[in-house]
């Protein structure tokens, strides 16, 4: 229609169809920049009920990577929604500054410049580096969008943060938890430092798997009947030469057995008897005898020569002994296990450990001397079966402990550490209690992972042999070599910390920290002291930011406060492995400072995994760099990728991924062009009151407001991927393919005030605010660009984020600009309308294909209904030819199915009436001669009220 297009309304935005968002996305950053919007929505909800979301500390090392990404998407979308919902929700990002990562990654640019640096040198160089790092992933992370108190992060090298840090230690000093002790615990050699628990994860590993020989030596209540070899079993053989004795079960039923295979002739074997067929196969035994049964118990006390030629004693190794696996006889070594360890302290064992900090045999492991004891095994498996001392050997996999910073196997090694006891005071159960009390999980599951994390977890190793982190502020008796954890040291290296940092404790000399009447309490001497070398576990610093950030940050301190008085919620939001770790650090020092979990609510999401649900690695090659993709398809894609999918379980990213996200994306970018093109001449003093709305305009709009409301339900319970599936299916099906379609003929054709026009034009303006809103926590960059595209939206408020979730009326159901547009009639109804058009296009369908129409326009339906339908329905009998894009549409009620199955009974025929020109719909009224031929009456008087002549 050449000569009439451009008397038609047609869509007019310079919003742009092409996103163009990794170079559009910047320049939203800089207006941001620029307004202090953050700043302005703290202002906004100072005073509202508080909504905090703790920020978990990434480390200070590298790029942020796709777990990063997801993780601070997840966070963000989180602190949006509450401050839509109209919360006081600050967000205070943070990083983890010290610890081995950094450390081990300085030392070898220094070693690469040929430089061995002292331990002071290493400091600086570590803090220059981390603070290097937290720059470079600011940005990383300010270009996803992510708003937040991005000048004033909290940084746990800070100064001040330091000194919160050891506050929080001699406060748990001074009640007792805190001591110095011999314990196995889980050790690097590679980076020569014990580790915590949260600091060990596992890989799938080869080891050897042998049963070891240990002749009888003593049989003091006479029960074995005469010589004999204990069976035991182990996979590591390197734990051998520190063996001290062999655990039974008290209560199990063990066997003296013969066994007559032997090249030396008939032997006799001591084992558990439920384990003899699993042995007797491993051994090659053909018909082994049992010729004797005895308990446990009885075994005790009797003394076995150990593989290296000491006593091992048999002692109660309850609750440790295995029946499931094994010989029931367990090897014991006090020095390499820690369920040895506490066996061994219980029944009097000694702790022998000839292995040094590097993983290498010490004297007393002879022949082995100097070699690693991670690559001896195979040696020592071989000299043991020289000496007669194996009776089966093999290799099998089995899940290792590795640590988590250079990924190489750890061993169990005993050594001073200072601890924090789990159980002093009841501590232990105290923080189960309030797990299960005091704490919502989500998902729930991860409420288990945590209990078990807590009750089965050791005393806290919490110091490290490295040199960045927060030195443990104890002093040694150079006289006795006692340790001392004396109150007025550890408050003088808080103060000269908070003045200095943490690199004071090891610059300045130790009288400076000194008491002037300090003496050591065991020998009474007033020194001379030095002070302890070791740092503190990374670990305590981020179990302690809940409360060094309410020390350092006054905001955040106020937020906390006023979360605890008024009840508000206090939230962490992390990965799996935070069960072991943060999760499980700040609940231990919560609780044993302030009796209360640090968190009202632990979120718990998944891993980041390859399209194949690989965990990417760089040896795989499936590693996805965010700022690829951020430069391939902008942040607002990646957003999209985060929170349509369910946090609570894995996740996978990947190209076909992406690009069908970014499909999704375009469609919903289209909708707010499509709708912001329509509303070009509306503003909302344009706006028709709801009983000038016509019927098919309410019920849209109360379907708009239900699934408005169903989306605001699904964002506070955080269920992101729900809220956004429900966004893409309103502006994809109701909104652009039904609603859009049916109103194109009146938005196009009408003069520009007709009424019903304004009438879809009012509610297609409720449809781009409120969508608009709702897109924001996703789509950030994209959501402002739209918003402020249309004047009346910027007119609001300068910024989509500052903006409030689209308030209801006090009975919940409706908006003020929509009295009664929520009920459940008018809902309803629109249900029983899409069915309707559902039903006629089934039956215009075959005469389409048939080419009898070529589209729904040339039809006229006769609709027969269900007679309840057909009451519903009859107020809308004048507006359903256009709601259904048909050239009429008649409706009568009929019987309806014996079940009420058949609502609507649809005949179809061909149209009479000839197409306007203009408008191109069939009407009777179109004029076949005159000066408005070709033209529907509806048109003429559009044009003529546009002052445009017909022809």
């Amino acid at each position: 229609m050449p000569g009439y297009r451009d008397t038609l309304n047609l869509p007019k935005t310079d919003f742009p169809m092409k996103a163009d968002l990794p170079r559009r996305e910047p320049e939203r950053l800089a207006h941001w920049a620029k307004l202090g919007a953050y700043e302005r929505l703290r202002a906004l909800r100072r005073g509202a009920p508080v909504w905090l979301l703790h920020d978990g500390p990434p480390y200070s090392n590298g790029h942020i990577h796709m777990g990063h990404a997801a993780n601070y998407v997840w966070k963000d979308a989180a602190v949006r929604q509450a401050s839509l919902m109209g919360f006081d929700a600050p967000f205070v990002p943070g990083w983890d500054n010290h610890g081995l990562p950094i450390e081990t990654q300085v030392s070898k640019e220094l070693r690469a410049q040929g430089t061995q640096p002292d331990r002071l040198t290493l400091r600086r160089e570590s803090r220059a580096y981390a603070a290097k790092w937290v720059e470079v992933q600011r940005r990383e992370l300010e270009r996803l969008g992510v708003w937040g108190d991005w000048a004033n992060p909290y940084l746990t090298m800070d100064h001040a943060f330091e000194a919160e840090i050891l506050e929080a230690f001699a406060r748990l000093a001074e009640r007792g938890f805190i001591q110095r002790g011999l314990r196995s615990i889980h050790w690097c050699p590679t980076d020569r430092t014990a580790l915590a628990e949260a600091e060990i994860e596992y890989q799938e590993d080869p080891s050897p798997s042998i049963h070891v020989l240990f002749p009888l030596r003593r049989d003091p209540r006479g029960v074995l009947g005469g010589p004999l070899d204990a069976v035991a079993w182990t996979t590591t053989p390197w734990t051998l030469p520190a063996n001290l004795g062999l655990m039974v079960d008290p209560g199990a039923d063990y066997a003296v057995v013969r066994a007559d295979e032997a090249p030396e002739g008939p032997r006799r074997f001591l084992l558990a008897a439920a384990r003899l067929p699993a042995v007797a196969e491993a051994a090659g035994w053909k018909n082994p005898r049992v010729e004797k049964r005895l308990k446990g118990r009885d075994l005790v006390g009797a003394v076995f020569e150990a593989p290296w030629g000491n006593d091992s004693r048999v002692v109660d190794g309850t609750p440790y002994v295995s029946l499931e696996d094994g010989t029931g006889l367990v090897h014991t070594a006090p020095g390499h296990g820690k369920e040895d360890f506490a066996v061994g302290q219980r029944e009097g064992l000694e702790v022998v450990c000839p292995v040094d900090e590097g993983g290498r045999f010490t004297a007393g492991a002879e022949p082995f001397v100097g070699r690693s004891v991670l690559e001896v095994n195979g040696d020592i498996v071989r000299w043991l079966g020289e000496r007669g001392r194996i009776l089966a050997a093999s290799e099998f996999t089995h899940s290792y402990p590795h640590c988590w910073r250079c990924r190489q196997p750890v061993i169990f090694r005993a050594t001073e550490q200072w601890f924090m006891i789990i159980d002093h005071q009841g501590h232990r159960d105290r923080c189960l209690e309030l797990i299960d009390r005091a704490v919502r999980w989500d998902p729930p599951h991860s409420q288990n992972r945590i209990r078990e994390s807590v009750r089965l977890r050791p005393d806290w190793c919490l110091s490290r042999q490295r040199a960045w982190g927060v030195g443990i502020p104890a002093v040694y008796c150079e006289a006795c070599g006692e340790p001392l954890l004396e109150p007025g040291v550890m408050r003088r290296a808080a103060e000269l910390t908070r003045a200095h940092g943490s690199d004071a404790w090891y610059e300045r000399p130790v009288a400076e920290f000194l008491p002037a009447d300090l003496r050591c309490p065991k020998c009474g001497k007033a020194g001379p002291f030095r002070k302890e070398t070791d740092i503190l576990d990374v670990w305590f610093d981020s179990g302690c930011t809940h409360r060094a950030l309410q020390a350092t940050h006054p905001g955040f301190r106020e937020a906390w406060r006023r979360a605890r008085e008024d009840h508000g919620r206090i939230l962490y939001f992390e990965g799996p492995d935070q069960h072991r770790g943060w999760f499980n650090s700040s609940l231990m020092v919560s609780v044993g400072l302030d009796g209360e979990a640090p968190y009202t609510d632990v979120l718990t999401h998944g891993w980041v995994l390859d399209p194949q649900g690989r965990a990417m690695h760089k040896s795989l090659g499936n590693v996805v760099s965010p700022q690829t993709i951020v430069d391939r398809y902008g942040a607002d894609v990646v957003r999209w990728w985060a929170l349509a999918t369910e946090w609570r379980s894995d996740v996978r990213i990947g190209d076909e991924i992406l690009q069908h996200v970014a499909e999704a994306y375009r469609k919903v970018r289209n909708t707010f062009r499509f709708l912001l093109g329509s509303l070009a001449d509306f503003t909302p003093a344009d706006a028709l009151p709801e009983a000038r709305l016509t019927r098919v305009d309410r019920a849209f709009a109360a379907a708009l407001d239900g699934e408005v409301e169903r989306m605001r339900r699904e964002y506070e319970s955080l269920q992101f991927h729900r809220a956004l599936a429900l966004l893409l299916d309103l502006c994809t099906v109701d909104l652009s393919a039904v609603y859009v379609d049916a109103a194109k003929d009146r938005l196009y054709t009408l003069a520009p005030g007709d009424p019903l026009r304004r009438s879809a034009q009012t509610v297609l303006w409720r449809a781009l605010h409120d969508l608009v809103i709702a897109a924001s926590p996703a789509l950030v960059f994209t959501a402002e660009e739209a918003w402020r595209h249309h004047p009346a939206l910027a007119g609001e408020c300068e910024s989509v984020h500052l903006a409030r979730w689209p308030e209801r009326a006090a009975d919940g159901t409706s908006r003020a600009s929509f009295a009664g547009a929520g009920s459940e009639s008018a809902t309803d109804d629109w249900s029983l309308l899409l069915r309707l058009r559902d039903a006629v296009n089934a039956a215009i369908e075959p005469l389409r294909a048939a080419r009898t129409l070529a589209t729904t326009t040339e039809a006229e339906v006769a609709i027969t209904a269900a007679p309840a339908a057909a009451a519903r329905l009859a107020p809308y009998a004048g507006e359903l030819a256009g709601f259904l894009l048909v050239a009429g549409a008649g409706l009568r009620p009929g019987p309806g199915g014996p079940g009420g199955e058949v609502e609507f009974e649809v005949a179809v025929t061909r149209t009479r009436h000839p197409r306007c020109e203009r408008c191109w719909t069939y009407r009777p009224d179109v004029a076949a001669d005159g000066p408005h031929v070709g033209l529907c009456e509806r048109c003429v008087r559009s044009l003529e009220a546009a002052g445009r002549a017909a022809g």
